[in-house]
């Protein structure tokens, strides 16, 4: 039980040290006037979601013998699992269709609601508009930050921490319920309205990967809510027109 609470201790440290740049980074967001300043900090947002949450995860996982969990749901998890349904097997192509028809149709919705000049509808949850692109070079980095979070977040607080904290607790529902109040919490540069929605997210994600077994279809999931919110958003309003 040693080794689980360390690596929950250094876990817990890594997320206190992105929330913290975090919140200094949006602050500072708010402030930049030329593109390239804000194009770098998207850059930096990536590395050190890579640093605060890859790192620890895979370098943990390593440790514990359990690089399977990458692939394979752990069994730790089960308890929570059996009060869901499942989507296994051959359902999960069910899965993949209805979240690329779901896809499709916020596309064609946003970009009739465009044309009509209803923007104000679509405008994200939180308090996240400094963080939207103005112009092609930041959607581009948008996007790669939109895909990274997916990646990254979904490793860190659907897996990794869960996983720790399951360890320790023996209890899958304690566990989630923790990971998914941090996943809230990590947003809390949004402001409470932007965590309440990220935690509803964060629930959401969870129940994807215990439904479905699969963690790259929550992460694909999450980039595509994303892409949504950062890419084609401010697409629509014209930002994709600026260079």
């Amino acid at each position: 039980m040693i080794l689980p609470n360390a690596l929950l201790l250094v876990t817990l440290m890594a997320l206190l040290w992105f929330l913290k740049g975090d919140l200094l980074g949006y602050r500072l967001l708010k402030r930049l006037p030329d593109t390239a300043s804000r194009q770098k900090t998207y850059r930096l947002w990536i590395a050190k979601a890579a640093i605060a949450f890859v790192l620890p995860a895979i370098v943990g996982l390593a440790v514990m013998g359990r690089l399977d969990a990458l692939v394979t749901v752990p069994p730790e998890f089960n308890d929570l699992r059996i009060w869901l349904p499942s989507f296994e097997g051959d359902s999960r192509a069910f899965v993949l269709g209805m979240m690329g028809g779901g896809a499709l149709a916020g596309l064609l919705i946003g970009a009739f609601l465009a044309t009509r000049r209803n923007w104000r509808v679509l405008k994200p949850i939180g308090n996240v508009g400094s963080l939207l692109p103005r112009n092609r070079p930041e959607i581009a980095h948008a996007a790669a930050m939109s895909v990274a979070a997916g990646i990254t977040e979904e490793l860190a607080f659907r897996l990794f921490l869960p996983l720790l904290i399951a360890l320790i607790t023996g209890n899958a529902f304690v566990a989630f319920g923790m990971a998914v109040a941090a996943f809230g919490a990590m947003h809390l540069y949004q402001g409470w309205a932007g965590v309440i929605a990220t935690t509803l997210v964060g629930g959401l994600m969870a129940a994807v990967y215990l439904m479905t077994g699969s963690l790259w279809l929550a992460m694909a999931l999450h980039a595509l809510i994303d892409l949504n919110a950062l890419v084609v958003r401010p697409m629509l309003a014209g930002a994709w027109r600026a260079a």
